[in-house]
């Protein structure tokens, strides 16, 4: 699997056969710009059929090794763990824009979790649109923000 940037996601396995899913999540990586620092938390990308609250196409959890470690500064993402799971269910309802919308915003919470303390993060959404529409997924967010309308 591409990485976007020289490795955008260094350490993660991924763990999905889809062939549409692969193909949107590596254009997804490529489109990642070459200096953003990489993340190295994420161990996981996955697909589920469903979540727990039918509207989420995709979410990052976050486990810090030591949730006292580190507070004040950005963790270096060696102990830190990061699943991104993404939900087939509302997937598959959304373009392949939308997709790679959603691909990007999932992205960059995980990049955020791993280079932003809580404390300069307190508005996490609206951040992580933000950042993925510096990296240059602007008219994807656009897109999925119409699609969504109508889920």
């Amino acid at each position: 699997m591409p990485a976007g940037g020289p490795q955008f996601l260094v350490n993660a396995d991924i763990d999905v056969s889809d062939q549409r899913f692969l193909t949107l999540f590596s254009e997804a990586l490529a489109r990642v710009p070459k200096d953003v620092l990489p993340v190295r938390s994420v161990r996981k990308v996955r697909l589920r059929k469903r979540g727990t609250k039918a509207a989420f196409a995709g979410l990052t959890t976050y486990a810090p090794a030591d949730q006292r470690a580190g507070r004040g500064s950005p963790s270096s993402g060696e102990n830190e763990r990061q699943t991104i799971t993404f939900y087939t269910d509302v997937l598959d309802q959304l373009s392949d824009e939308a997709s790679i919308a959603v691909m990007a915003h999932e992205l960059a919470h995980a990049w955020l979790n791993e280079h932003v303390t809580p404390e300069e993060s307190k508005r996490r959404e609206r951040e992580t649109d933000e950042l993925a529409s510096r990296w240059g997924f602007s008219r994807e967010l656009g897109v999925l923000d119409h699609e969504a309308e109508s889920l």
